[in-house]
This record gives structure tokens, C-alpha cells and sequence, in this order.
């Protein structure tokens, strides 16, 4: 998930994106534009344990398919995709 000069979107600590969302690659494949876009939300999962910062956040591209995308660890992991 890369914004329109190819930089990595990021979410702040405040939860919110570092840039805006341009365009998708699902494993490597090609790049698809994002038409439309909600969250990030903040996490809370495995709250008993060691903390991690996590969001989630849906994306929705040009070819009319959903995706539900994870912010972890410096990079971001599909999900979920809703056709």
C-alpha cells in the first residue's frame, strides 16, 4: 500500500495514515488503484500479552474489490479480500 510517490503508507501513534493511499499490490502482483479507504483502527488484540502495535484498515480499488489490510511490524498483510 504506497501513496501516489510510491512511499509506503504508514499509520502514526495517533492512528492515523502518514500519507494518503494511491495504490495496492496483493503478493507481489500488479498495482491497483485505490478508489476508496477506511480506518486504520487501532488494535487490541492479545491484550493480556507483551503489547504490539497493530491497526487494521479496508481498502477498495479500481477493479471494485475490498480488502481488509493489518499494519504490523513495518509492513502491511492482507487479511481479507471481499470481491
Amino acid at each position: 500500500l504506497v501513496d501516489v510517490d510510491g512511499q509506503l503508507v504508514g499509520v502514526s501513534g495517533g492512528g492515523m495514515v502518514t500519507t494518503t493511499p494511491d495504490r495496492l499490490s496483493v503478493d507481489g502482483g500488479r498495482w491497483t488503484p485505490v478508489v476508496g479507504w477506511a480506518g486504520p483502527w487501532p488494535s487490541d488484540e492479545r491484550w493480556w500479552s507483551v503489547p504490539r502495535r497493530q491497526a487494521r484498515m479496508q481498502i477498495v480499488t479500481g477493479s471494485g474489490t475490498a480488502h481488509l489490510l493489518t499494519r504490523e511490524r513495518g509492513g502491511w498483510w492482507l487479511e481479507g479480500t471481499y470481491d
